[in-house]
């Protein structure tokens, strides 16, 4: 027959309680998360997931912003290239008119010249980003669209990126950054105004200064360079379209991260654990379940050895 000690109500009690509490410690230890099943904070967790949806929110208007950027600076960088090339065929225009150089010279100039107008050509007419056909020209399209990235090699009249979420001011959603009027941005030669030299590349005998005023319809060479500079002007203008976008994207960017930064340090105050704290409280946890049992224990031997002596003692007696 077994025996039971009793009275050690309060011992076990403080076990249970300091068991609780370790274990309590070492879930939000684990977790990194204050919220535990015995202590479930459901006002903080519903305030933490708030903030971690408005994160969420953010971070889709960062992919935006960012997907904007990408699409500006592909259309910067193909502008770029343009513009040399521009530069670089009013270069060997200029460099025609020299009356040093022979007609077989002159002519090499024009071959040069040819190379660059159908690079200008290609440029323009293969340039995309992420499917989306960045220049147009008088043969395309026009289609107004959402957002970025998607496309099948067509131009679109708008871009539309939402950085925000919805909010109308005067009318206007001022969470979304458009680029307009890009059904205008065209930099074929032919849209620019530039003449292609095949036949004077292709001239066998050479090509005269004379040929080169025909060729390019102007009456002296104090003319030829006009096309050039009003293309270089065009594509200006389209530059400063595509970088006053960036820059309200990047400025939008910034704004986003600093929303971001904010909401997360927030949520971090909220829902992180205070690592310092809850180790010395697991430690402390720790000390006194150990104690605690060491004391029961420690408790019901000497009850044993108690009731022992009295059996004895009884036997003895009789």
């Amino acid at each position: 027959m077994g025996l039971r000690i009793t009275g050690g109500v309060n011992l076990e009690g403080n076990i249970a309680k300091a068991q609780k509490e370790y274990d309590n410690s070492l879930e939000k230890l684990s977790t990194g998360v204050r919220f535990t099943r015995n202590e479930p904070m459901p006002v903080e967790r519903s305030l933490s997931d708030n903030l971690i949806s408005k994160m969420r929110e953010l971070n889709v208007y960062k992919r935006n912003a960012n997907d904007g950027l990408s699409y500006t600076e592909a259309a910067e960088s193909n502008l770029n290239a343009i513009s040399n090339n521009v530069i670089r065929l009013k270069e060997l225009v200029a460099q025609s008119t020299n009356p040093a150089l022979s007609d077989k010279e002159r002519g090499f100039l024009f071959i040069e010249y040819q190379a660059n107008y159908q690079s200008l050509v290609t440029t323009s007419s293969t340039a995309s980003h992420m499917g989306r056909q960045l220049f147009s020209s008088d043969d395309d399209s026009d289609f107004e669209y959402q957002g970025i990235g998607r496309g099948n090699g067509y131009t679109t009249s708008s871009v539309h990126v939402r950085v925000s979420a919805p909010k109308i001011s005067d009318g206007k959603d001022v969470g979304i950054i458009s680029i307009e009027d890009l059904d205008h941005v065209k930099t074929k030669p032919n849209d620019l105004g530039i003449k292609s030299a095949e036949k004077l590349a292709n001239a066998e005998d050479g090509v005269s200064i004379d040929d080169v005023l025909d060729n390019f319809n102007v009456s002296n060479e104090k003319e030829l360079g006009a096309s050039f500079d009003e293309a270089h002007s065009k594509i200006s203008s389209f530059r400063a379209k595509f970088g006053a976008a960036t820059s309200s994207l990047s400025s939008a960017l910034n704004t986003i991260n600093v929303a971001y930064e904010n909401t997360a340090a927030a949520n971090s105050r909220i829902r992180d654990v205070d690592y310092a704290t809850e180790i010395t409280n697991l430690a402390k946890a720790k000390i006194l379940v150990q104690a605690s049992t060491s004391l029961l224990a420690q408790r019901n031997n000497n009850s044993a050895q108690n009731i022992l002596t009295l059996v004895k003692g009884v036997d003895k007696n009789s």
